[in-house]
């Protein structure tokens, strides 16, 4: 009951009444047989297809109208009520049980295991719930959510698609008909078939061709955009950027990934899945046509009659060259999937280069440099040679291959045109039907470079999905890190113990809390967990056991030793992670002041590569800037002033203290002169079994 409730059930029962009444209907001119029968076909297979991928329901449903229209429009043409112009457009009642074919074939192939990579990445758009994307206005207004508006412009684009391989088989009946006239020497047959026939022909061609460019861009836009957002908002999300280096799975240069594959992926998937459905519609339709030609085919020279021996020969003639093309192509897969790997290291490499340009200059690293860049670089020749070597290989065959077979039909057709036993137009009709015929079984022949490409591509995108799934998925895995807000008013961790990606456990602690209003200084040696134990607090660190609980409803700020600043304004970088409409210029200015940058202060519209135009004691000033605008309830400073001199650091200390009196803080470092500035201090001992503990050494009056 639930599968004839959904759309296409309820397509299902509508299909199966009207091939009831084609079937059965007095008074109603009946197309053959076989069209009435494939309605009922068309109907089990929309059935069925009540579970299938969301991207894949759309073709489905799509060839259902499809069979609709094509046996509804032969059967209205067949009653009188089409004008003879557009009667004589339509294909014949083959073409209505050819949608059938399709739908079947993609009922039947949503089953292999590629075809489930491709539509798990494909799906989430097309069900998506969200408002239609506000900055895309073409087709805004399509559907009520984006995944409608995605599943009717796939829709719409195979109906087009569906047109064009329809008005191709008109031309090839065209064609038959041209060549007729000619041969009877009929000039009103001639003209008629010029200028009331292929004149509309050809000016609904060019208007679907230019309407199916709209559509595809569209889609692609709107597709794009909402797929690369997902993926770039749950990359960003609870630190799953941060664990995946953690999950093992391959997943490098995700932004790669999110702009270059992502775009890639959208547009091979329909280009390959239209084009794919638009050959098995081309295929379907002129092998009927051929068929029909070589029926009573005689081979040439001899009496022997084989019935429909075009087909098969051009059926085994694609059947071989598909197996030796895959046997000589197949290597290009993973020679693609590297080729995108060492493009993207190059590319990262070179952006390091530029980002670390001072550091580069200062140590006269440029000769290093160079060979490192050389060496990534070698990497990408001798794999493009790989792929250059493959693609001649490969090349060589599918150009000899489609070559030999233009002249096939001709030659074999030959001695019955000599015999007169077909006419000019049916030779010519022949020579056309098989060559659709054997381009529509060598797509894979023709498309394997794509194809291999578009494999590697999925891949890369499948697995950086596996790895924010691991990533979203570490914090309950291993030790059993958890998280919780389980106080009022401290920071609280019981029988915690952190441990190294490695498994190697290096902080415990039975009982651990930083008080409310108490500042904290954390030190230790290097190595000793100090860090970690900040990641942890923040919520961040997945390897561990125990419980960290932070009280709920305060805000914290984490300031690690090396800021990150983003590209873009001065005033972006000052106020981040929040945005510039939250605070005025004068409180960005005023928290400038405080951090001991005021030369800055008159800047905040100028756009830089601040990361590199500001020392790091600046850096880590800019960052302190941010604590004194967001007025954290928790302050955790790893190390954040270590760049600076021992008298600016203090006054950095005084200023915190005195601007955010509600603010606690708790600070790494290793200096002693920060022990004045802390009312407490928790230090990372060493224990046998190589594990850290942080003992409590100090209690003191806090700093005036």
């Amino acid at each position: 009951m639930a599968a004839i409730r959904s759309g296409l059930g309820i397509q299902a029962v509508l299909t199966a009444i009207f091939a009831l009444v084609l079937l059965a209907a007095p008074g109603v001119p009946s197309p053959p047989l076989y069209v009435s029968l494939a309605g009922f076909a068309m109907a089990g297979i929309l059935l069925a297809s009540g579970l299938l991928s969301a991207y894949l329901k759309v073709f489905v449903s799509v060839y259902g109208v499809g069979y609709l229209f094509l046996a509804g429009g032969k059967t209205v043409a067949a009653m009188g009520l089409l004008p003879p112009t557009l009667a004589a457009l339509l294909p014949p009642s083959f073409a209505a049980t050819g949608a059938v074919v399709f739908a079947g074939i993609v009922l039947a192939i949503s089953y292999l295991e590629p075809i489930r990579a491709i539509t798990l990445i494909a799906d989430p758009y097309f069900a998506s719930r969200s408002e239609p994307t506000r900055e895309i206005g073409p087709f805004r207004f399509f559907g009520a959510t984006e995944g409608k508006v995605g599943q009717r412009l796939v829709a719409l684009s195979i109906f087009i698609t569906f047109a064009q391989v329809a008005l191709q088989l008109r031309l090839n009946f065209w064609f038959r008909d041209l060549f007729n006239a000619l041969q009877e020497y009929n000039a009103e047959a001639f003209w008629y078939q010029l200028i009331w026939v292929f004149g509309p022909l050809a000016t609904i061609w060019v208007i679907v061709g230019m309407f199916d460019t709209f559509v595809d861009a569209s889609l692609h836009l709107r597709w794009r955009t909402w797929l690369t957002r997902s993926l770039y908002e749950r990359w960003l999300d609870g630190g799953t950027h941060y664990r995946i280096p953690f999950t093992g799975e391959h997943a490098d240069n995700p932004d790669q990934r999110i702009q270059s594959d992502v775009n890639l992926f959208i547009s091979q998937t329909t280009t390959l899945s239209i084009r794919l459905l638009s050959q098995a519609a081309t295929l379907v339709s002129f092998m009927v046509i051929l068929w029909g030609l070589s029926r009573d085919f005689v081979l040439p020279f001899t009496d022997t009659v084989v019935p429909g021996f075009l087909v098969w020969l051009v059926v085994g003639y694609a059947v071989v060259g598909t197996w030796l093309t895959h046997l000589i192509g197949r290597p290009l897969i993973g020679l693609d999937f590297r080729q995108e790997k060492v493009e993207a290291d190059f590319r990262f490499s070179l952006a390091r280069s530029r980002i670390y340009s001072e550091q580069i200059a200062l140590l006269r690293g440029e000769r290093a440099e160079s060979v490192r860049l050389s060496s990534l670089f070698r990497e990408i020749i001798d794999n493009y040679l790989g792929i250059i070597y493959r693609r001649i290989k490969l090349g060589s065959f599918t150009l000899s291959y489609s070559q030999l077979s233009v002249v096939f039909p001709y030659i074999l057709a030959a001695p019955s045109y000599f015999l007169k036993k077909i006419t000019l137009g049916q030779f010519q009709q022949t020579g056309d039907a098989f060559s659709s015929v054997q381009s529509s079984l060598s797509f894979f022949i023709n498309s394997y470079v794509t194809i291999a490409a578009y494999k590697a591509n999925t891949n890369r995108l499948a697995s950086f999905k596996r790895a924010m799934t691991k990533a979203e998925a570490l914090s309950g895995a291993g030790y059993g890190l958890v998280q919780g807000n389980e106080t009022q008013r401290d920071v609280t961790a019981a029988d915690l113990t952190l441990a190294l990606p490695d498994g190697r456990e290096i902080v415990s602690a039975d009982k651990l809390a930083l008080a409310k209003g108490a500042a904290t200084l954390v030190t230790g040696p290097s190595g000793s967990g100090k860090s970690t134990l900040f990641r942890a607090i923040a919520g961040i660190w997945p390897f561990g056991k125990g419980r960290v609980d932070v009280p709920k409803d305060q805000s914290a700020l984490v300031l690690p030793q090396r800021p990150y600043l983003p590209l873009g304004t001065l005033r972006g970088a000052v106020v981040y992670p929040s945005t510039t409409d939250q605070f005025s210029d004068v409180a960005i200015r005023d928290a400038l002041v405080a951090a001991q940058l005021p030369h800055l202060a008159d800047r905040l519209d100028e756009v830089d590569a601040w990361d590199q135009r500001l020392s790091g004691g600046e850096q880590q000033r800019l960052a302190i800037a941010r604590a004194v605008l967001a007025k954290p309830d928790w302050l955790f400073l790893d190390e954040s002033t270590a760049a600076l001199d021992e008298a600016s650091e203090a006054g950095i200390y005084r200023m915190l203290r005195e601007r955010l009196p509600g603010t606690t803080i708790v600070s790494i470092g290793h200096r002693s002169t920060l022990l004045e500035h802390h009312d407490r201090r928790l230090d990372m001992q060493p224990t046998n079994d190589g594990r850290f503990v942080p003992r409590d050494l100090r209690h003191a009056v806090p700093a005036e």
